[in-house]
């Protein structure tokens, strides 16, 4: 790869807005713009791999350089246009409104999890300005000194090349809810919604280990049985469940977004399984797929894609390689996709946070982050008569599982605007 790891994605972002990705996080008291602003600028500072712009450069390649501009930090009352002057060329921008603080960014430099440090150290500033006293321990402030390993980026080269055991093959008839996705990109109408939903996190921690499960399984389980309710027609069914290999090729500590998925095939002959059940066999194929050979093995694809990019002579022809040989775009079909962060560490930030949900674009995904008390879900669908919440409430309340739910809210996800469109 020639140029910066984090640039390659952009290519990708001509036929869906695939990159946007906006963190809602819910504060106990109502926002100081002005000091939020202050806090911002000051906390954004400490992340020099974030703060830069895009530039097409002479080799028609994108490239990323350093932006001394502040990150801007407006009211919520407007969609985001990151990398444009609105956002001084910075594809990281923070609105604001009531008590909720968005931080809108690009999935290109970071996913959820890479961004919770800044987002830790945004909020940490801001309570701290406001005369809090909250403990620093798990946080990045400004004076924290940048490690190397932040940074870091897999040598390609260096990994091995065993191969993986098992068959992960998965049923090229397994049911997607393409007509549903069609529809609403044919609707000039259509605005992306989800359903905030939160859950007890030690409740439902505890009916997990009651029923050989994890949040990822359980909640997978609770997908699939929802799905055959709605799709009764469909014979195979799948979930795809998103992981990170980061630690797998050498970068535990690295802000880059490296996800792959694990996918889950379910059969319709498995409806009237137990929760329990359906967990044991989701665990089981999950473990199975989270051997580290295959995520060398998805490492060497994704460098492989970045080359081909390189080695073509002019920007369109980048995009229309990007775009056909995608490891983003081109993955296993599914019914459903399932995304969670993992554990964050709030520590002190803890009392000061009621809620934390991740945006994204895509139909029937559930984002999910975690709270000190909550498991936060972002049940994100295109769907709007109310039908898979429905279900999805019902199969919680047959669960036992006592949860809260808001109103169908608008997404309101950045868009991205790139050279040479700006």
């Amino acid at each position: 790869m020639i140029h910066d790891f984090d640039s390659y994605a952009l290519y990708e972002q001509r036929k869906r807005a695939i990159l946007s990705v906006r963190i809602r996080v819910i504060l106990t008291d109502a926002v100081d713009g002005e000091i939020l602003r202050l806090a911002a600028e000051k906390a954004f500072r400490r992340f020099p791999y974030f703060a830069r712009k895009v530039v097409l450069n002479d080799q028609s390649a994108y490239e990323l350089k350093p932006c001394e501009r502040p990150i801007t930090v407006t009211p919520d009352d407007h969609i985001v246009r990151l990398g444009t002057p609105d956002t001084n060329n910075l594809l990281f921008a923070i609105t604001y409104g009531g008590n909720d603080v968005f931080f809108n960014f690009s999935h290109n430099f970071c996913g959820a999890g890479g961004a919770m440090r800044w987002i830790k150290a945004t909020l940490w500033q801001y309570l701290t300005d406001l005369g809090h006293e909250i403990d620093a321990a798990g946080i990045m402030t400004v004076d924290t000194p940048l490690d190397p390993a932040e940074c870091a980026q897999p040598d390609i080269d260096a990994l091995p090349t065993d191969e993986y055991m098992g068959d992960m093959s998965v049923p090229p008839d397994t049911f997607v809810p393409i007509a549903e996705m069609v529809a609403f990109m044919r609707n000039p109408k259509s605005i992306k919604r989800y359903y905030p939903i939160s859950i007890s996190k030690n409740k439902l921690l505890k009916y997990s280990r009651e029923n050989d499960g994890s949040p990822n399984s359980i909640l997978a389980a609770l997908m699939f049985k929802l799905s055959t309710g709605a799709y009764p027609e469909e014979t195979t069914l799948g979930g795809r469940i998103a992981c990170s290999y980061h630690g797998d090729v050498g970068c535990p500590g690295t802000y880059r977004d490296m996800v792959r998925m694990l996918n889950i095939p379910y059969q319709i002959e498995m409806k009237d399984w137990p929760v329990e059940k359906l967990s044991t066999m989701t665990r089981g194929r999950m473990y199975l797929q989270m051997q580290p050979e295959i995520s060398w093995d998805e490492c060497r694809k994704l460098g492989a894609l970045r080359n081909g990019i390189d080695a073509l002579p002019d920007f369109d022809s980048k995009v229309d390689y990007a775009v056909a040989h995608s490891r983003y775009l081109n993955i296993a079909p599914a019914t459903f996709t399932i995304s969670y962060v993992g554990k964050v560490e709030w520590n002190g930030l803890a009392p000061y946070i009621n809620g934390v949900y991740t945006l994204t674009t895509g139909h029937l995904i559930l984002e999910v982050n975690a709270t000190e008390e909550d498991f936060c879900i972002s049940f994100q669908t295109y769907r709007e008569d109310g039908k898979y919440l429905t279900e999805f409430l019902r199969l919680l309340d047959e669960e036992r599982l006592p949860y809260k739910v808001g109103a169908f809210t608008e997404r309101r996800l950045p868009e991205i605007v790139l050279p040479p469109r700006l």
